[in-house]
């Protein structure tokens, strides 16, 4: 649903002391206004004026995957499922009930699907951009979900395998272009926008995701 400037409700925050007007959103989707202002039409006009940024952070907060319950379930390809449903990381976790660092069985069984679903599809954009990696590894990454030195040596994280196809073939895409263009300069981005041509929605998602 879009938000709509004259009629969506919105928490209102006074503060008599700020000098400007600032709109945030929760990750719940709640638009909120700190201001100095009172007057509630006039409050309206300036959301009125950043109605297109508030609806395309809801956009981007609706496809971001939801959270699950570790040892339930699992952020898996973009969706919530269960972990009966993955027999092997079922197994694993039945075997170590009684250790607390379930994580670990989760990273195990992304770095599994990782080299089983990854490798294709680098091989299928490498293809396409014409682009030979000098090696490619797979990595469990705090920080970033891939990299590319000046060697042409590209690292996915294996938490990638968290993310919905669309993401994931974005991340690829991104770390292949680094071959041709070091940096994030408008050539990057318009070699990736050659290959996916929604990159610039990709990349306003992917920001909007927190890594687990």
């Amino acid at each position: 649903m879009l938000f709509d400037p004259l009629h969506s409700a919105f928490l209102h925050i006074h503060v008599p002391t700020n000098r400007n007007t600032y709109i945030s959103l929760t990750r719940e989707g709640e638009v909120r206004v700190r201001t100095p202002l009172k007057d509630e039409k006039r409050i309206r006009r300036l959301l009125i004026q950043r109605s297109d940024w508030i609806n395309a952070k809801l956009e981007i907060l609706r496809e971001a995957p939801p959270s699950h319950r570790l040892g339930e379930t699992i952020l898996f390809r973009g969706e919530i499922v269960p972990v009966q449903q993955l027999p092997q990381l079922q197994q694993s976790l039945e075997k170590s009930r009684k250790n607390t660092d379930i994580k670990k069985h989760y990273t195990r069984f992304y770095h599994n699907e990782s080299l089983l679903t990854l490798p294709s599809r680098i091989r299928h954009y490498a293809q396409k951009m014409n682009l030979t990696p000098t090696e490619i590894r797979y990595k469990n990454l705090r920080r970033r979900w891939g990299s590319c030195d000046s060697n042409g040596v590209l690292t996915f994280n294996v938490m990638m395998m968290q993310l919905s196809y669309r993401h994931v073939d974005y991340i690829i895409v991104h770390e292949l272009a680094h071959m041709h263009h070091m940096n994030h300069s408008k050539a990057f981005h318009d070699l990736v926008r050659t290959v996916l041509a929604d990159e610039k929605l990709l990349r306003q998602e992917l920001k909007a995701i927190r890594m687990h």
